[in-house]
């Protein structure tokens, strides 16, 4: 049984209560069983899923991916999903944007099935350890030379001599950081003879330099296959070559591979999941969780102004705590959208001091457009008790004035 968030009060009462409490409330919420299934098993098997079909045929998978986006009501619409997880969002007519719903543009984008293939010359760090041994290799070289005759009697051509092996160095080391990444083939390796030259030197191998072929099918197998050529030549220069490089281990992934992915999958999943438990207890309290953590989120975006608030018109929540806090008309809704987008933005202004969206990134000014949607919310609460209050009163009477009545 899933964890019930505690809200002793309604109104500013119960939203104070809550964001006291709410790191303890969430940590009991998160440990429930139903919630820990589904996080571990959403993070166990997501990285196994490779296409939309792949998806919305796992319901279990599924329900985590759509309820971390406020969708969990689209469980069973399977098509409209797979849909919507299939096509490009930027593409003309793409079924996610012509919705009008930035909740399916956001899985559309989240959920980003193109495969990519990543290779070791790609990742942080890699060039660091054939920079050190090809380091270490050309000034034992170094060393040794020094030592002949040519040098050995004369400190001022020897100094000559370091200060010229150490700036190559610096200049090899240089373009190799700044090159390796874009190798993503042996042949990529073995036609750049910068890059050829300092691996060589790293591994050993200037010997082999002349041995392209042969280099090029060492690279390209491997050396994790016994087959592989560098393990039947038994040469443990070509072997650690092979190893370091492992363009035979690259394959293609998508993002729902890359680490991290499932972690803040599963963290939206269980922010979404308490929202919709707070909303159960008290539906207004939830509503501004919801908006306390949308709106910095759509602060910080990339969009323009304008956009960011279109987007608040186009979410029913930010919309709903808006129009309540600001005390906007009935039929605010009905009117042009770009005359809500004025009026919106200037009733902000007027009543919060919001000359831009990104003022509410501000703790201050968006706790008092939350405190504003509370009171406003209580007090229709309240409206609407008094009038059922002055209803039973006059049924209450009309009742006994006809009880009275002689027949």
């Amino acid at each position: 049984m899933t964890f019930t968030p505690m809200i002793p009060g309604t109104g500013l009462i119960g939203w104070q209560v809550l964001q006291s409490t709410m790191d303890d409330q969430r940590r009991a919420f998160n440990s429930s069983a139903e919630i820990q299934r589904a996080d571990d098993y959403f993070r166990e098997n997501i990285g196994a899923v490779d296409t939309p079909e792949d998806l919305v045929n796992d319901r279990r998978l599924l329900s985590v991916a759509l309820s971390a986006f406020g969708l969990g009501d689209k469980i069973d619409s399977k098509y409209l999903v797979q849909r919507i997880l299939s096509e490009e969002v930027d593409a003309e007519g793409a079924l996610a944007t012509s919705l009008n719903d930035g909740r399916f543009t956001a899985l559309a984008n989240a959920f980003d099935f193109e495969k990519t293939t990543t290779f070791r010359t790609q990742e942080d760090g890699f060039a660091d350890a054939i920079l050190a041994s090809y380091e270490a290799n050309v000034l034992a070289d170094l060393e040794i030379a020094l030592n002949a005759p040519e040098y050995a009697g004369n400190p001022e051509a020897a100094e000559m001599f370091r200060q010229q092996v150490e700036a190559n160095i610096e200049m090899e080391r240089n373009y190799f950081e700044e090159n390796i990444a874009s190798v993503t083939s042996p042949k990529d390796l073995l036609d750049d003879r910068e890059l050829k030259l300092v691996t060589l030197k790293a591994f050993g191998l200037e010997d082999r330099a002349g041995s392209v072929s042969l280099l090029g099918r060492v690279l390209a197998e491997g050396a994790g296959d016994t087959d592989a050529l560098a393990n039947v030549l038994g040469d443990e220069k070509l072997i650690a070559l092979a190893d370091a490089f492992s363009f035979d281990k690259s394959v293609a992934t998508s993002k729902l591979q890359d680490s991290g992915f499932s972690d803040k999958i599963a963290e939206e999943y269980r922010w979404k999941r308490f929202e919709d438990a707070v909303t159960d207890v008290d539906p207004a309290i939830g509503a501004a969780l919801q908006f306390q953590r949308s709106i910095p989120e759509l602060s910080a975006s990339g969009v323009s102004e304008d956009t960011k608030w279109f987007n608040v018109l186009g979410s029913t929540t930010m919309r709903d705590v808006f129009e309540t806090a600001l005390n906007l008309p009935n039929g605010f809704a009905q009117i042009d959208i770009d005359k809500q987008l004025e009026m919106i933005k200037e009733k902000a202004q007027s009543r919060y001091g919001i000359k831009q969206f990104s003022d509410l990134e501000n703790a201050g000014v968006l706790n008092r457009v939350i405190h504003g949607y509370l009171l406003q919310e209580q007090l229709s609460q309240t409206a609407g008790m008094r009038s059922q209050q002055v209803a039973l009163t006059l049924m209450r009477s009309i009742s006994a004035s006809q009880a009275q009545t002689p027949r």
